[in-house]
């Protein structure tokens, strides 16, 4: 059965049938039905920018309690990449005082692969040579512009067309550099990172799930 682990803020909510997630550290673990369900009734914390609570809710219908959080949400598809290049190094842009992956908003009518393709040829300049077919999909939940918002990136590991070595940050996208970075020299940018984004290269890239 699937887990469901959605972002907001700095923390996370992680909704599994695993009773072996328990030996995670987390502020809260939800069991029983009355308190995943007050949790269901109450959680605007979730988006008050402020609180940083891992929160665990262990269930056996997942997708259900997941359902129940996000259903008036205003639902916002994106698409990205986990880039390498011939040399196996991984690529990362900067944008507004973070390191993170090309992505952006998938356009109407358009494929999810396609659009994580555009998206990151936009951003950064790289051209693609082959893209994975089966995407890693992230959520993410917060407050703008007076909505309530949750954002489904479908992430697809990409190869870059050999011999690019020019990069070009979009810089109307507030992007500032774009480098490709050895396996070896990432965890020098775990800090500088959204918890979301260092959480796929942990897992996805290094392999440290």
């Amino acid at each position: 059965m699937e887990d469901y682990k959605f972002y907001y803020n700095d923390s996370f909510v992680l909704i599994t049938s695993e009773p072996a997630q328990m030996k995670e550290k987390f502020a809260k673990v939800l069991e029983s039905d009355i308190d995943i369900q007050a949790f269901i009734a109450n959680h605007d914390f979730l988006f008050d920018g402020n609180t940083n609570d891992s929160i665990l809710i262990l269930s056996s219908e997942p997708k259900k309690v997941f359902d129940a959080l996000t259903k008036d949400l205003d639902v916002i598809t994106a698409g990205g990449g986990l880039v390498f290049n011939e040399h196996n190094e991984l690529l990362l842009i900067h944008r507004r005082g973070y390191w993170d992956m090309a992505k952006g908003k998938i356009e109407k009518n358009e494929r999810k692969i396609d659009g994580a393709e555009r998206e990151v040829t936009e951003e950064t300049g790289v051209g693609i040579a082959k893209v994975s077919v089966a995407p890693i999909i992230t959520y993410h939940v917060y407050f703008m512009k007076g909505k309530r918002c949750l954002k489904d990136t479908y992430w697809y590991k990409m190869q870059a067309t050999p011999g690019q070595s020019k990069l070009v940050p979009q810089t109307e996208e507030d992007i500032t550099d774009v480098r490709w970075v050895k396996l070896s020299e990432l965890p020098e940018y775990k800090a500088g990172c959204y918890p979301l984004i260092w959480d796929l290269i942990a897992t996805y890239v290094l392999h440290k799930a």
